[in-house]
């Protein structure tokens, strides 16, 4: 076609000429992403959908580092509590057994042991010979030395306070184990259609009340043993006391410090969304449209611009309010008696409590009058030149009131320390669908149903020896189990 007609069609149909450049530039945009796709393909530049991919991983990776637990924090707590724990599980299952004799790297350790097992007297229900009491391993302090009557010779009230201060030393150290070392770290939960995250977070605070009660309890452990060191010493056994002292106080400092550092990172936390919220700019709202004179108010008559009714209080629904009143009333009728009795044992031992039955009974069964019998009595002129050679039986008295007062203290807490908290574990992350501190109350109710489990099943063992010494303990079994099946139930669901 020649030039000049072609420029007479241009000037005649303008429409073409455009269609004709748009056609130009799309086979130029296509060549162009061809030769781009050719380049990537050859390069080791990340793709889209990787780079997707690679974002994600590295998000969940900084969502696990923000809930779970340090891991220094879960060493010291195994090292420490298991080293508590273990010499508890001894006590209750293995009585008078020296776990330390055959360790020939530190012989002062197992010397100082041996030392302090002959000064409570916790031997004498271990046989160690060739002889019949002796055949079958459970009679090796174990639970075959139970027996099912008390007599002057076998002592049972005496093997009694010894194992129940074993149970009672493992509720209260497994509660630091359950909660620390066997995070229950969070899930995903599907709720109203949402994917979120349910379970106890380390930043957030859930693990705030543990810390806290096992440093208070670790620093009366020890104290505990630093003010009986003097007796302890002369009795040989300071090498493994001031290893138990310093376990307790390494545990409690890092305990305080993990405390102290997380809470001091959220408070910085805190201000730097604050600041970022300061700095946004703030809409301003819209001002309403004004009516025009004569018109009819049509809105002011629908029933949609009434004012909305107000909702009925619900007390499950109140942040404010408490994790469970029926945990509530079942810690305080229960752990109450516990704790009063408990907190005689640890600081008034043998005095007798008139308005709870057959306390003068349970104080002769245990050999309470042995070692501290009250001042003015019979006990009194009896055995009061002798009672200094009672001061084992006085110290596993103590002991075990400490270990009860502790593990009173950590149910009390649990129920009435702290507030249920809101839904969200914080407040501008809506990432657990549970209530705030029902995830911590939730932990420590778990490691004390345990807890009660043990001291159920130790209570039940001997109440048939309790009963031949006119002791009944079927209200002690009653109420114990109660409070176990509570918790439990509040724990695990």
């Amino acid at each position: 076609m020649p030039e000049s007609e072609t420029v007479r069609r241009r000037k005649i149909f303008p429409h073409l000429s455009s269609d004709e450049a748009a056609a130009k530039e799309s086979d130029e945009k296509k060549q162009g992403e061809n030769d781009e796709a050719y380049d990537n393909a050859k390069s080791n530049k990340p793709t889209a959908a990787a780079a997707a991919n690679n974002n994600n991983v590295v998000r969940n990776t900084e969502s696990s580092v923000h809930h779970l637990l340090p891991l220094p924090l879960v060493i010291i707590t195994l090292l420490c509590s298991g080293l508590f724990w273990v010499m508890s599980f001894r006590d209750a299952f293995a009585t008078g057994q020296p776990l330390l004799l055959n360790l020939r790297s530190a012989p002062s350790l197992a010397q100082a042991e041996l030392s302090l097992l002959e000064h409570t007297k916790s031997q004498k229900w271990y046989h160690d010979d060739d002889s019949s009491k002796a055949y079958w391993k459970s009679a090796r302090g174990g639970l075959g030395s139970i027996r099912p009557y008390t007599s002057d010779d076998n002592d049972m009230g005496g093997l009694f306070v010894r194992k129940v201060a074993g149970v009672a030393a493992m509720g209260y150290h497994s509660t630091k184990l359950w909660s620390i070392v066997f995070q229950s770290a969070p899930v995903p939960s599907l709720l109203d259609g949402q994917i979120k995250m349910k379970g106890a977070s380390w930043s957030i605070g859930h693990y705030d009340p543990i810390l806290t009660l096992g440093m208070l309890g670790n620093c009366c452990i020890a104290a505990f043993y630093m003010m009986r060191i003097e007796e302890l010493r002369n009795a040989g056994a300071e090498p493994l006391v001031a290893m138990l002292v310093m376990a307790s106080l390494i545990e409690a400092l890092v305990f305080g410090a993990y405390l102290m550092s997380r809470r001091m990172s959220m408070k910085k936390t805190k201000k730097v969304i604050v600041g970022n919220k300061q700095q946004q700019p703030q809409k301003q709202p819209k001002r309403p449209a004004q009516k025009k004179k004569g018109s009819k108010d049509k809105d002011a008559s629908s029933p949609s611009s009434s004012l909305p009714a107000t909702q009925e209080y619900n007390p499950q629904e109140d942040p404010n309010s408490i994790p469970s009143r029926i945990a509530l009333r079942t810690v305080l009728i229960v752990s109450s008696i516990i704790s009063l009795i408990s907190v005689r044992d640890l600081f008034f031992p043998g005095t007798i409590i008139s308005f709870i039955p057959r306390d003068d009974i349970y104080l002769e069964w245990i050999g309470a009058f042995f070692h501290s019998p009250p001042p003015d009595t019979v006990e009194s002129d009896e055995y009061g030149l002798e009672s200094p050679l009672y001061a084992g039986d006085k110290f596993m008295g103590q002991l075990l009131g400490l270990y009860l007062v502790l593990g009173c203290v950590w149910k009390f807490a649990s129920v009435c320390a702290w507030s249920k908290g809101n839904k969200t574990m914080e407040f501008k992350s809506p990432e657990n669908v549970d209530r705030h501190g029902v995830v911590s109350s939730k932990m420590i109710w778990k490691a004390q149903a345990f807890g009660d489990m043990l001291l159920l099943f130790m209570l039940r063992m001997f109440a048939p020896a309790a009963k031949s010494a006119s002791l009944d303990l079927r209200w002690h079994l009653m109420t114990v189990a109660y409070e176990m099946i509570i918790l439990g139930l509040y724990g695990f669901f």
